[in-house]
């Protein structure tokens, strides 16, 4: 759907109207580096610590899909706001085929949304170009607002990633913005997980720790228990592991 003409026609209007307007008010340069860090950036996923150490203890572990673990009874439905929203928006974006598709988010320095757990899986590049699209927003709350029709050229082929990046977020960028509030401008966590600001990411098909590049995990109460033990697997599988403290 990302490489329909159409959609890829919209996003290169979106992409020049927000150059253009940066360069009227004299932030050309600054959209011009955010745009060349965006081409860069990288696919994360964050689960809990246990869940991490779960994905890294073999290569025959697979992280799963809300709808797979559905289907597995092992896991029950909240029945809230999120999974209503969640079932109506991946059936208009992906019909039959949302039991395969898995969510992640663009990041700059690989921290990913607390919200999802305390650990943040980087994920290979190559691992996932040939099949990943990039999505404006948060798509269960962005289709909802949009009334379940997705707007032209509000989504990308990975490649194109930074271009989707710009024409979101290139008039938030100003002369005076400083290099180190370029990654949270591309994803950050809100007070909740509906006020989280990010540039979601759809990946078809299964990820093992072969699809990680590295982790960072935060310190907490809830992942301490784990951190040891999320060590030594990240290290017998030849993966880096950031401790933030």
């Amino acid at each position: 759907m990302a490489e329909l003409p159409e959609e890829v026609a919209a996003l290169g209007t979106r992409y020049q109207a927000a150059v253009e307007a940066a360069e009227a008010r004299g932030c050309a340069g600054q959209v011009h580096h955010f745009e060349e860090l965006a081409a860069d950036s990288r696919a994360v996923i964050n689960r809990s610590a246990l869940e991490a150490c779960r994905l890294a203890s073999s290569d025959r572990e697979l992280q799963s899909t809300f709808y797979n673990l559905l289907e597995a009874e092992v896991r029950l439905p909240a029945g809230d706001k999120w999974d209503r929203l969640r079932r109506i928006a991946d059936e208009a974006l992906f019909g039959r085929l949302k039991n395969r598709i898995r969510f992640a988010a663009l990041t700059l320095d690989g921290v990913g949304l607390l919200h999802y757990g305390d650990c943040s899986l980087v994920l290979r590049e190559d691992m996932i170009a040939h099949r990943a699209s990039v999505f404006e927003d948060n798509s269960a709350l962005f289709l909802s607002r949009h009334k379940y029709e997705t707007p032209p050229g509000s989504r990308s082929v990975w490649r194109d990633r930074a271009k989707l990046c710009i024409a979101k977020l290139a008039d938030s960028l100003t002369p005076s913005t400083l290099e180190n509030e370029l990654p949270r401008l591309l994803l950050s966590d809100g007070a909740t997980s509906g006020e989280d600001s990010f540039v979601e990411v759809h990946i078809w098909g299964s990820l093992s720790i072969y699809s990680l590049e590295r982790g960072i995990v935060r310190d907490t109460p809830a992942s301490r228990p784990y951190l040891l033990g999320l060590q030594e697997l990240f290290a017998k599988a030849g993966l880096p592991l950031e401790v933030l403290r």
